[in-house]
């Protein structure tokens, strides 16, 4: 039998403090997403000294740096430890009797511009990666552009609304993701990742799972996307139509877009994101399993069992819980498009 051990190191605004809250820490969870949402991380401590109502009460702009440890997990000297970055503290909770406190952080500070200041301002003939940098370099945070195309924006204009929320319409027009994470903007191309190797095959009865559920979109969903768009100045029609690989031998609906487009290698792309952005929620599911390391946002992993829900898919956002039913991680999935 393994004596398998779960831990979490902690650093206190720079200060491990992982051994002198070990014996006070009940439960915590870790939850990653792949983009839309900070990520987040609870704390529950057992407080009958009333340390976190008294000496230990954070005070604004605490940080945590997190780390889930194991040792001897699934085999003897299976040591190592999955770091999920630095975040800021976002409230806490004291409750009781038993006295207890339970200590929320996320990933988006809460000091930075990006997500609580309403702003109006303008860009001209601008890159996409041009204004995240500019809004991360505003928030003291750092920008990481990973996406082939770079589009540039024709007019982009910030009217009453946060950087946060201003920079994720960006990107859902531009057919990108966007994550804020260890002081980092991320805009990243799901479509890349959805292409990369799985990690792990979940099958049923031989992986632990613990719980399951699917869900399929029956309606709205399109076989394929028509682009048409007729310039007054040339007088002429760039037109295009994307059928999915999938689908190309079946009845179905196609989505019809009038956008502007300069030439037909941009129709091709605009078809492609539209479909994508319509058909990407077909089929969704999420499972509760025995902890792994290896099941973060936006890896991708193997179903197989499920009969028609079997196949490839990526992982949106993982829960990693440790508390009294052990170390279990809960994920929200959903099947990769293929082609497009």
């Amino acid at each position: 039998m393994l004596a398998r051990r779960i831990g979490l190191n902690v650093s206190y605004n720079g200060k491990n403090i992982s051994k002198d809250i070990a014996k006070y820490i009940t439960s915590f969870s870790i939850s990653d997403a792949m983009g839309g949402e900070a990520d987040k991380v609870d704390i529950t401590l057992e407080d009958r000294e009333e340390l976190w109502m008294g000496d230990w009460f954070p005070t604004r702009g605490d940080t945590l740096e997190v780390g889930i440890t194991k040792q001897d997990w699934d085999a003897q000297g299976d040591n190592a430890e999955l770091p999920f970055g630095k975040f800021e503290l976002d409230q806490i909770k004291n409750a009781g009797p038993p006295n207890t406190a339970q200590i929320g952080a996320v990933s988006i500070p809460n000091n930075a511009a990006i997500r609580s200041v309403m702003k109006t301002r303008s860009w001209e003939k601008t890159k996409l990666s041009v204004i995240e940098n500019d809004i991360a370099a505003g928030a003291g945070l750092e920008a990481y552009f990973e996406a082939a195309d770079d589009p540039v924006m024709e007019r982009a204009e910030q009217s009453g609304q946060t950087d946060m929320e201003f920079l994720m319409k960006l990107c859902k027009d531009a057919g990108l993701a966007l994550k804020v994470t260890d002081e980092k903007i991320v805009i990243f191309d799901e479509e890349k990742y959805e292409k990369e190797e799985v990690v792990l095959t979940i099958t049923r009865g031989k992986s632990a799972v613990a719980s399951y559920d699917f869900t399929s979109t029956i309606r709205n969903i399109y076989k394929a996307c028509h682009v048409k768009y007729k310039h007054g100045k040339k007088a002429s029609v760039i037109e295009y139509t994307y059928t999915d690989p999938n689908r190309a031998n079946e009845e179905g609906i196609t989505l019809e877009v009038n956008e502007k487009v300069e030439s037909l290698e941009e129709a091709e792309k605009l078809a492609k994101k539209k479909l994508r952005e319509k058909n990407k929620e077909e089929i969704k599911g999420s499972m509760t399993v025995l902890g792994n390391f290896l099941l973060l946002a936006s890896n991708t992993i193997n179903i197989s069992g499920w009969h028609v829900y079997d196949g490839k898919y990526i992982i949106e956002k993982a829960t990693h819980s440790v508390g009294s039913g052990g170390y279990t991680v809960s994920i929200d999935i959903r099947r990769c498009l293929n082609g497009y």
